[in-house]
């Protein structure tokens, strides 16, 4: 039984939700963090992400996201996109941040992003933004599906509508 707990564990979080991120002919099947607890969670413990998925974090309004990758094990790139899902800043091979930190003391870990306003920001496995050639000035969109059955179509799907 203690075996089977401490496996548990270890399992990561699921986000709340989950659905599709689309970039041209990629798409990327993601986890959703639209809770306050869940994007302070993240990615963290991952071992593994593979280059099809990503979480996207939802927000209700524009704001200065920052990031930080206190307890990630992996690198990622990391897209911060506006309401119509144009890319405003992007962050690649943001590396994991290992070192210790006590309760009482500020983190020592750095931060990134959070230079330009940005609606949501989306984060992929390290060397995505290479493969595919994503760059500031992209346009994202996205199909998703919340746990609550709420479900969500945003970034650049208008965009494509007007055309």
């Amino acid at each position: 039984m203690r075996m089977l707990f401490t496996a548990l564990l270890s399992l990561p979080l699921l986000a709340g939700g989950g659905g599709t991120v689309h970039f041209r002919n990629q798409a990327f099947m993601a986890e959703v963090a639209s809770e306050p607890r869940e994007q302070e969670l993240g990615l963290m413990r991952r071992s593994h992400l593979a280059k099809d998925r990503c979480m996207i974090f939802l927000y209700g309004r524009d704001g200065y996201h920052t990031i930080w990758m206190r307890n990630c094990l992996i690198s990622l790139d990391v897209a911060w996109v506006d309401a119509q899902g144009v890319v405003v800043e992007v962050a690649e091979n943001v590396p994991p941040c290992s070192k210790a930190q006590s309760k009482l003391e500020p983190s020592p870990c750095p931060t990134y992003g959070g230079t330009v306003p940005a609606r949501n920001f989306i984060e992929f496995p390290a060397g995505t933004f290479k493969r595919v050639k994503l760059k500031k000035g992209d346009a994202l969109r996205w199909d998703l599906t919340l746990d609550d059955g709420t479900r969500l179509k945003g970034g650049a799907w208008a965009m494509l509508v007007q055309r």
